[in-house]
């Protein structure tokens, strides 16, 4: 008996492990089919609480999507017109940056061989590994951009989710078994609610970064801030790891382009905006609504990334929002709630107010 259990144990882990390979593999084979449409499904949960009310004022529901759509459309454009502008007047300057890089690049090499005794032959090979790691990070965005070319799907798929969300719900409800049909309701009634707020909360986050980045560069004295700080607050919509993304990226051009002085003020900046933005912004604006612990947040993104890219990076904690709601009603499930989750850690949390209990301040 003890064998066998031990066997059907055995059996079913490899069962599970097998069907957990064989998603990553359609989720990876089925990348251009299915990354448009994941995007539209969260498009149209953003857009779904303005729809919502629109009908509820008599307006019809095929003229209510096209004019949300439409008006997101809207601003999306005027977004990439405004960063189009700004790298159009970065490009008229690049002749002038190749020679600052090459002088900066020299000097930084003779430091490097009077201070520390590298010699340059050592410094060239560092900055050809670096040149090789820079075109594979290129070839990673490239192969990610090709599946955007796709992306005149997203809207067609947002209006389609949009008109057909009824008929979703109650094919739902249909599949589901009697007695679990309320659960599958609360689960859907949830998602509705958390995804939308969530997603409108991290571009609230990101907008106000644009301003907090660029005023911070500009005070700092580095050229381009506007840009740099739009560069830097886009890639804060990958949690955790966006804003070193984006920072570090930050940095190597400043320090190939101006100074070591300037790239270590950016660094600076760095710290201050991680800890505003981690205990003041997204607290208040988005943890309230999708409390994902670190670990997790960041092997997800990692995972993301390795199936779909950058898409993936961007998408992965929505839809792992969602994947909590799911475990948080149904009963045996719950522990890995619990484990997706931020409870049962409060107690060693640094936290604004963590600190000033520590020092009386409270």
């Amino acid at each position: 008996m003890v064998s066998s259990n031990k066997l059907s144990l055995s059996a079913s882990t490899l069962i599970h492990l097998l069907l957990g390979i064989t998603l990553v593999f359609i989720l990876i084979v089925t990348q251009q089919l299915l990354v448009p449409l994941f995007f539209a499904i969260l498009f149209a949960y953003a857009l779904y609480p303005a729809a919502d009310r629109l009908e509820k004022f008599g307006l019809p529901r095929i003229l209510t999507n096209l004019l949300l759509i439409f008006t997101s459309l809207f601003v999306i454009g005027l977004v990439l017109f405004g960063f189009i502008l700004l790298i159009n007047s970065f490009s008229e300057d690049i002749p002038q940056i190749r020679e600052q890089v090459s002088e900066n690049l020299s000097t930084i090499k003779e430091r490097l061989e009077s201070s520390v005794g590298i010699s340059e032959t050592q410094i060239d090979q560092t900055t050809e590994n670096l040149q090789d790691f820079g075109q594979y990070i290129g070839q990673f965005f490239t192969a990610t951009a090709n599946t955007v070319l796709i992306i005149g799907l997203i809207p067609v798929y947002t209006f389609l989710m949009l008109f057909y969300r009824n008929k979703f719900r109650e094919f739902i409800s249909r599949v589901s078994v009697s007695k679990y049909e309320n659960i599958v309701q609360r689960i859907a009634d949830q998602t509705a609610l958390v995804v939308p707020r969530y997603m409108k909360g991290l571009f609230v986050v990101c907008l106000i970064l644009v301003f907090i980045n660029s005023a911070g560069f500009y005070l700092i004295g580095i050229e381009y801030a506007l840009l740099l700080g739009a560069i830097a607050a886009f890639f804060n919509l990958i949690p955790y790891l966006g804003t070193v993304i984006g920072y570090g990226l930050v940095f190597l051009f400043v320090l190939a382009t101006q100074s070591p002085g300037l790239a270590l003020a950016v660094a600076g900046q760095f710290f201050i905006v991680q800890f505003f933005e981690n205990n003041i912004l997204t607290p208040n604006i988005t943890g309230s609504y999708v409390q994902i612990n670190p670990l997790v947040t960041i092997f997800s993104l990692i995972a993301g990334g390795m199936i779909w890219g950058l898409p993936g990076m961007f998408m992965v904690i929505p839809y792992l929002a969602i994947l909590k709601i799911v475990c948080e009603n149904i009963p045996k499930l719950k522990p890995y709630s619990f484990l997706l989750g931020t409870r049962g850690t409060e107690k060693h949390l640094m936290t604004w107010d963590s600190v000033k209990r520590k020092f009386g301040l409270k």
